[in-house]
């Protein structure tokens, strides 16, 4: 069964609407066979997402650091718990154990963990697929972000589609299903063309 990871926040302190968008998507990833890989948490939008997979007998896989495996903060209904001695080991784990990438909104934390999988996409050390959740519009600073990097220059205009993006939770789930690979341009061969070519001239 494939798992499928979310990038999500574990801030208490959210709107309900993102609450309960969290713990649909849970449902629909439970629904269509997904285990769940995730951070680990109990609370935000992790939890919410774990509780929606839990709740329709789905399978959930935290992933939580030494420093967090406190009471009181994990997931006390992860079908498995993996501790980790620390972030790194935590983002690994996760993205080893994952067939697919979905981020939910959050902070700072979230979008670290979506810039990596984008990144390690790009360069080929994974194949999967990546879907940005943008409920009511929430990443659309983002998006364009990401598009003004491309009209600039500092990212390849074909790195939009190391990407998709759903605006709910079964939208996510067939952007899930229906995965193609990009064609990107092989940064690295790129590299040394050009390292080549500014040693000859």
């Amino acid at each position: 069964m494939a798992g499928i990871c979310i990038f999500a926040a574990s801030s208490p302190n959210i709107d309900d609407k993102y609450i309960a968008a969290a713990e649909s998507f849970g449902r629909c990833l439970a629904e269509h066979g997904f285990d769940l890989i995730f951070g680990g948490g109990r609370t935000g939008l992790m939890g919410a997402c774990a509780r929606g997979v839990y709740s329709k007998g789905g399978r959930t896989v935290g992933v939580i650091p030494e420093k967090l495996n406190q009471p009181g903060i994990p997931f006390e209904h992860c079908s498995e718990m993996i501790v980790t001695k620390d972030m790194h080991e935590r983002k690994a784990t996760m993205e080893r154990l994952s067939s697919g990438f979905v981020t939910l909104p959050g902070g700072v934390g979230t979008l670290e963990e979506l810039m990596e999988v984008l990144t390690l996409n790009q360069l080929g050390y994974i194949d999967a697929p990546v879907v940005i959740f943008n409920q009511d519009g929430f990443y659309n600073n983002l998006l364009a972000q990401f598009d003004a990097l491309a009209k600039a220059g500092f990212m390849h205009t074909e790195c939009l589609k190391l990407f998709s993006v759903a605006a709910t939770p079964e939208e996510a789930i067939e952007k899930l299903i229906g995965f193609r690979k990009a064609k990107l341009p092989d940064k690295i061969k790129e590299a040394v063309k050009g390292h080549e070519e500014h040693s000859a001239g």
